[in-house]
């Protein structure tokens, strides 16, 4: 067996100390750009001194330990073969203030690196050299250490033989885990229609490699239908790591549900659903110095005790599970649940763990070693969240809150100055052109304008560590100008810039109309990806915007229930267009009335917006209210309000019971209301998102290939629709009926869009 792992990924693993600093705000490109600049500055100095001076030496070291090889690789900055290392690192600290014990990794990454050049060269002596270069002040510091190869063979052999303590728990792991899963068989008795052809393309994906494009209908058992092959071939060796993916908290639930099944029928697989800091954090408030909060001071000298401890006695890397070993061992939770991933053979949560460019998990894909398995789950919804993932804007309204906080600090106060007069500027320009302008590309004054700020901000965070009224906004403009800059580094082709005035403030923003291309480059994270969701239609659509390529696979499945188990009725004769839509309320009013009468039971009635849902309830309220139980919905609901809402549908009635809803929203997909919970839907209008600046600039961008309309607002409207009206049958046994309201059903682009099982559609006079 082959265990691969960076020095840099090693060293930080074993040898980290000391405290969680929350001031710690992630690499900006700024800061990235300026740390190569001082790489760069410091390796052309090198080289005229010493001609022989290489760069970015690769090493690569094997040793045999066991039953195992042992693999560590990496580049050294640069190196005078036979002669010296060099470790260079950039900081804005003053040098006086630099010792030469100030980071203890710093030195370790070159050590292991000194030694890995004196086992190729046998050598019994070096030289490391260690440089910290100011970007403030372009001063650089060295420190020199010698050492013989007897040191740091020693110190290369207890790094190992550390990293092995954890490295052997999780080989007998996952020895245990494969023979667990070699027997393991589909947990089911029977599969259902288009369940195991379903089940095939993906463990055909997981072997080939490439991505999978699945729309698999309500009924067929997606969950169950991608995890089980997964886990099949990682007990295989096929894969090293799967992610579970998905947009709400409930179908993580599901996910974790489906390897429970797995888990009783003998499958062992150590799952972790990823928490946000916020919700597993165990004290009142989220901050993570180490002065605010203990489990922050000391986290990293306590951590490896707390996972070494897990990997012998757990299975499963629950929430609760996280908590009581953070408590006992006094460490972060959220932390040890980032560092309990490594050791995961399946992780679930939100997309932003792998596609969010802010946030997603670095560890992992910075330095892809492993052959990982991305499972994206209701993949409809990822053509909008990677739109805004990969979207990014700043405001002057931030910018002010920014500059009025940091009036005493010259170093932000002068850069926050300047780029307001950027803005101010660009307000000026966009007065004369009607308020809004639109164009490709990013100023590289306002680049060069944010890249100052950051500057500024690293000498801010260094030298003032105390809490006063409106840091937080400093630091709150700090990350948007991080994303900002961040965002302009993916900007290609997909993108459009626009400037806009709204009131008094202007706004820049970074849009992303087009995730495709940054997408792909997602993908290629992984030797496997599998996209699923029961409307992944028209397919062409979404093949094209989430990054499909030649070579990918593609695969539409039929609905495994009875066609005649849901009747889908039409009343062509109502019009939801915009313009019409005042003259719809009674006419909506009356068919919801005739729905709910013609059998108890429960129904929802989904609308395309808030506004339009209220004017038709104050309609239907007017003319038959007290008939039946009525619940209309509000915005920004609670988790909590959202399961009360949910308990509705299961009260036991006299009457039947309508509720109220918007496409689109919490209740629209992602709820499973089964048998008599809910046994009818309506659903008015074609389901267009509502008309934006944003979407029309969608439309302009698509119209160059004839198709800007439909990708900007049928597309996504049919989308809803279908998601929507999934909610009345979820089971073999389920009964129900659905009513389109709108005249466009009618219309051939519409109609070619539904599904086949719904057609044709019955005419809401045949209602019985």
């Amino acid at each position: 067996m082959e265990i691969k792992i960076s020095v840099r990924n090693l060293i930080e693993f074993v040898h980290r100390y000391g405290d969680i600093i929350s001031s710690s705000m992630g690499s900006s490109p700024s800061r990235m750009e300026e740390g190569t600049r001082a790489h760069v500055k410091i390796q052309k100095q090198r080289q005229k001194e010493d001609a022989s001076y290489e760069k970015e030496r690769y090493f690569k070291y094997s040793v045999q330990k066991e039953d195992m090889m042992f693999i560590v690789d990496g580049r050294a900055d640069g190196i005078v073969p036979r002669s010296y290392i060099e470790e260079i690192k950039s900081t804005y600290m003053p040098l006086e203030e630099l010792t030469e014990e100030y980071n203890f990794l710093h030195w370790a990454q070159v050590m292991f690196y000194g030694f890995m050049h004196m086992e190729e060269e046998e050598l019994e002596e070096i030289l490391l050299l260690l440089t910290y270069h100011n970007l403030e002040t372009e001063i650089s510091r060295t420190f020199e250490r010698r050492y013989t190869i007897q040191e740091l063979k020693s110190f290369v052999d207890e790094t190992i033989e550390e990293y092995l303590k954890f490295i052997r728990e999780d080989i007998h792991w996952k020895e245990e885990r494969n023979r667990s899963l070699k027997s393991l068989g589909f947990p089911f008795s029977r599969y259902r229609e288009g369940q195991r052809d379903l089940a095939v393309d993906v463990y055909r994906t997981m072997r080939q490699g490439g991505k999978l494009f699945a729309k698999a209908p309500t009924g067929i058992g997606k969950t169950i239908s991608t995890l089980f092959p997964a886990v099949k071939a990682l007990g295989e060796g096929e894969a090293d790591k799967i992610f579970y993916l998905t947009a709400k908290g409930t179908l993580k639930t599901v996910a974790e549900e489906t390897m429970s099944i797995l888990e009783k029928k003998g499958g062992q697989v150590k799952f972790l659903t990823l928490t946000s800091k916020e919700k597993i954090c165990i004290n009142d408030e989220v901050n993570c110095h180490p002065d605010h909060c203990e489990m922050a001071k000391g986290h990293y000298d306590r951590v490896n005790d707390c996972i070494l401890a897990i990997l012998k006695k757990e299975k499963r890397y629950t929430k609760e599970m996280i908590i009581s070993y953070a408590k006992e061992y006094r460490v972060c939770p959220f932390e040890l649940s980032l560092d309990l991933a490594y050791f995961s053979d399946l992780i679930i949560g939100d997309y932003n763990y792998v596609f969010d460019p802010r946030v997603y998990l670095k560890r992992f894909f910075m330095d892809v070693k492993e052959n990982y398995i991305f499972l994206v789950d209701e993949a409809h919804n990822l053509v909008d969240r990677a739109r805004d993932m990969y979207s990014a804007e700043l405001t002057k309204e931030l910018l002010m809150e920014a500059k009025k906080a940091a009036d005493k600090y010259s170093y932000l106060k002068r850069p926050l100055k300047k780029i307001n007069e950027k803005f101010i500027d660009m307000r000026k320009a966009l007065e004369e052109r009607g308020g809004k302008h639109t164009y490709f590309g990013v100023s590289d004054d306002l680049i060069f304008l944010l890249k100052d700020f950051l500057q500024g901000f690293e000498i801010f965070q260094k030298e003032v560590q105390e809490e006063f009224e409106g840091r937080e906004k400093i630091v709150d403009f700090f990350f948007a100008v991080n994303t900002f800059l961040n965002i302009s580094e993916l900007y290609d082709e997909g993108y459009v810039t626009y400037e806009e005035t709204y009131g008094t403030n202007v706004r820049i923003k970074l849009f992303c109309v087009d995730p495709r291309d940054v997408l792909i480059e997602v993908f290629k994270r992984a030797k496997a990806s599998v996209l699923f969701s029961a409307t992944l239609s028209p397919m062409n659509y979404y093949f094209d915007v989430l990054g499909g390529e030649e070579g990918d696979f593609r695969r539409t499945l039929r609905s495994p229930f009875d066609k005649e188990k849901l009747r889908v009725f039409l009343d062509a004769a109502v019009d939801t267009r915009f313009s019409k839509r005042e003259d719809s309320y009674n006419a909506i009013a009356e068919n919801l009335e005739r729905m709910a009468s013609k059998k108890k039971g429960n129904y929802i009635a989904f609308f395309p917006s808030y506004k339009y849902m209220r004017d038709v309830y104050e309609a239907y309220e007017e003319k038959y209210g007290g008939i039946h139980e009525v619940y209309i919905q509000e915005p920004s609901l609670t988790e909590k309000e959202r399961e009360e809402v949910l308990g509705l549908f299961y009260q036991k009635r006299e009457k039947s019971f309508l509720a109220f809803m918007v496409l689109g929203g919490i209740f629209s997909e992602g709820i499973d209301l089964q048998g008599e919970a809910l046994v009818g839907a309506s659903v008015v209008s074609v389901g267009y998102p509502q008309v934006s600046y944003e979407r029309d600039l969608i439309k302009e961008y698509f119209s160059k290939e004839n198709c800007g309309f439909e990708y900007a607002y049928i597309y996504p409207g049919i989308n809803r629709i279908l998601q929507a009206a999934g909610r009345v049958i979820r089971s073999e046994e389920d009964e129900g009926m659905v009513l389109l309201m709108d005249l466009r059903y009618n219309w051939v682009q519409y109609k070619k869009l539904l599904p086949e099982e719904w057609l044709p559609l019955l005419p809401w006079a045949e209602f019985k």
